[in-house]
């Protein structure tokens, strides 16, 4: 009966461990995309400063973007993440025209992330 019990209270736990990490996923995933959504907003308006500044705070927050959803994603997608962030700098200070296009591509990726933890029925199964 104990075993039971046991088997239950850890399979309850990894339930809500499953929960609160998709939680946490959507949370760190919308925070990264609200900034950079304000990139795109400056690049757009034209307004350099501002898209260099919140580059500035999207790099600052990194390292607690890829360490919260490292512990439940793959690191490879962060990667491809963190690759394109590496060359978005130059682009945003020399006004290139490639800028939206990365933004896109950083958009996207991040989207993923989230969307790919997301539990389908075929998974479970």
């Amino acid at each position: 009966m104990n075993r039971c019990k046991v088997s239950i209270w850890i399979l309850l736990s990894l339930i809500l461990l499953c929960f609160f990490s998709l939680a946490e996923i959507q949370k760190q995933c919308r925070e990264y995309l609200v900034i950079i959504d304000n990139i795109q907003n400056a690049v757009d308006s034209g307004n350099t400063e501002q898209a260099l500044a919140d580059f500035a705070m999207l790099e600052s927050q990194w390292k607690a973007y890829h360490e919260i959803n490292g512990i439940f994603v793959n690191g490879s997608e962060l990667d491809s993440i963190r690759e394109i962030m590496s060359g978005l700098q130059p682009l945003i200070a020399g006004k290139h025209p490639e800028v939206n296009s990365e933004l896109h591509k950083m958009r996207e990726l991040i989207t993923a992330v989230y969307e790919e933890e997301l539990p389908e029925i075929w998974h479970i199964l």
